[in-house]
């Protein structure tokens, strides 16, 4: 958990370039508005964590909006709700739905097709806030959590030890 937290930090203040880390952000915010556990899921998420990807941030975020779920879930269900019962879709997800296999991926459940329509829109959306975001802690904050973290690591060893793992995964040692 320390190494993870390390890397996130340490990808946020690297100079490489923060459009990558926005991605991967925005990405864990789409895979956090689809619930969890379900083919669809895990189609998405398995290649994620085979390509090159920044996982800290993906993680990371996923992680944080995973726990903001309660706020969102009711409004990804009825907006899937509404999808899925207007006639326009009627006839073309109940041809599409038909094909084999394509019915394990529970696109006909309002609250899997809704978070995965929220995710499609919420994609372009995250990844230039995020990538504000990350501009703005790098330009604003990222100096000063530096100097907070080294000046409570010799006193505090948890603190320490994040402050040695976040130099040691800038230096390439990890």
């Amino acid at each position: 958990m320390v190494l993870l937290f390390a890397k996130l930090l340490s990808a946020l203040t690297a100079y490489g370039r923060p459009g990558r880390i926005a991605f991967a952000m925005a990405l864990g915010l789409m895979l956090a508005l689809i619930p969890g556990g379900t083919l669809l899921w895990i189609i998405l998420f398995v290649p994620l964590m085979l390509v090159r990807i920044n996982q800290a941030a993906l993680l990371g975020t996923m992680g944080v909006f995973r726990l903001l779920a309660p706020l969102y879930d009711p409004f990804s269900e009825s907006l899937g709700y509404r999808l899925l019962t207007l006639d326009a879709l009627y006839r073309p997800m109940g041809r599409f739905l038909s094909v084999p296999f394509i019915g394990w991926l529970r696109l006909d459940d309002s609250f899997v097709f809704g978070g995965l329509v929220l995710g499609l829109i919420a994609l372009p959306v995250a990844f230039f806030v995020f990538r504000l975001l990350v501009g703005l802690y790098r330009r604003f904050l990222a100096g000063k959590i530096k100097a907070v973290f080294h000046r409570i690591g010799a006193k505090v060893p948890l603190i320490g030890r994040l402050a040695k793992a976040v130099t040691a995964v800038r230096g390439g040692a990890l």
